[in-house]
């Protein structure tokens, strides 16, 4: 037991190393700028980002590239938004007028992925560009606003934080405790096994873009709640909050030998908005979030990547790192 807790620590250290060592460079770099609570405002603009990623997440983890993530945002956001404007709802008739809207769309992409039967980047690209389209055109192209009352209640601290944690943990029971997630690991180990086990692949594909189409929801309503506006985008104007969430993604799979896919996506959010917000503390222009989040992003490809170099060389640290505690110990 005692070694099994010990494990656990260390592991749980080995994860957050990353977010840590970020934030001590940038606070010995820029120790002005780190000061007071300005990490708890890193932690909190974690929050949303992460919300995202959760979605994608399931989707990414069996391979699928969903790109049309942030065009099923801004598309849920401003028909359902609309929807709910036009019957004269309150808040929380907007609120579920988006994340229904959202959801809709994820179902629908995620029929239209199946039956066409081509690869998921193509597939997601095109519903991207549709959905952008589709927002652009909407109740005439002015995109849609919403009252400030909407957002004085769903962007409080404590609204987001409560929503957060209940969003993490369905999307912690999805991944740990149900038949889905455990047909969702067996796919992604070895899509043939899991058919030869009678698992339908397309059902756990066609449940992962719903998954993505909820959170995409979840995510809308509070995106829409720091600005009470949404306009629409156009050539793939909504590629960068899937370029973060894939970011998330791919720090949670490097990370998932140490701890939970689902709390390493939290830990990736962290991470991108260090990052972000290293880039603005050094005083640099906002245009190199994009290409630092992207060099970040191909860094933890490579760390993650099963190719043979990748795997020879994660094995050679391996053993330099047993050979390093076995010096120790002697």
């Amino acid at each position: 037991m005692g070694k099994r807790k010990g494990r656990m620590i260390k592991n749980v250290i080995l994860a957050v190393a990353i977010p840590i060592i970020l934030y001590l460079i940038l606070l010995i770099m820029r120790p002005e700028a780190m000061g007071g609570t300005q990490i708890l405002d890193i932690l909190r603009q974690a929050m949303l980002p992460t919300i995202l990623a959760w979605g994608v997440t399931f989707a990414c983890k069996l391979g699928l590239w969903h790109f049309a993530a942030g065009a099923n945002v801004i598309a849920g956001i401003i028909l359902g938004g609309g929807i709910a404007n036009r019957l004269g709802g309150g808040n929380l008739l907007i609120a579920v007028c988006i994340i229904v809207t959202s959801l809709l769309i994820g179902c629908l992409s995620g029929l239209l992925y199946i039956k066409m039967k081509v690869p998921s980047i193509i597939a997601t690209v095109g519903t991207m560009l549709i959905l952008e389209s589709i927002s652009a055109l909407a109740w005439g192209g002015g995109g849609v606003s919403v009252d400030p009352s909407f957002g004085q209640f769903f962007n409080r601290t404590p609204v987001v934080i409560i929503s957060t944690v209940i969003f993490f943990f369905i999307a912690y029971v999805l991944y740990t405790k149900t038949k889905y997630g455990f047909n969702l690991k067996a796919v992604a180990n070895n899509i043939n096994v899991a058919q030869q086990q009678g698992i339908s692949v397309d059902k756990v594909k066609w449940i992962s873009f719903i998954l993505v189409g909820l959170y995409s929801g979840f995510y809308g309503v509070l995106s829409l709640a720091r600005s009470n506006v949404q306009n629409p985008t156009t050539n793939m104007g909504s590629m960068d909050m899937v370029f973060s969430a894939i970011m998330c993604f791919f720090v949670a799979a490097a990370l998932e030998k140490y701890v939970n896919l689902i709390v390493g996506v939290y830990i990736g959010g962290v991470t991108v908005q260090l990052i972000k917000f290293g880039i603005v503390a050094m005083g640099l222009s906002g245009q190199f979030n994009n290409a630092a989040v992207a060099v970040a992003l191909l860094v933890f490809c490579a760390l993650s990547s099963e190719s043979p170099y990748m795997v020879q060389f994660r094995q050679r640290f391996g053993r330099l790192r047993r050979s390093n505690v076995q010096v120790k110990k002697q």
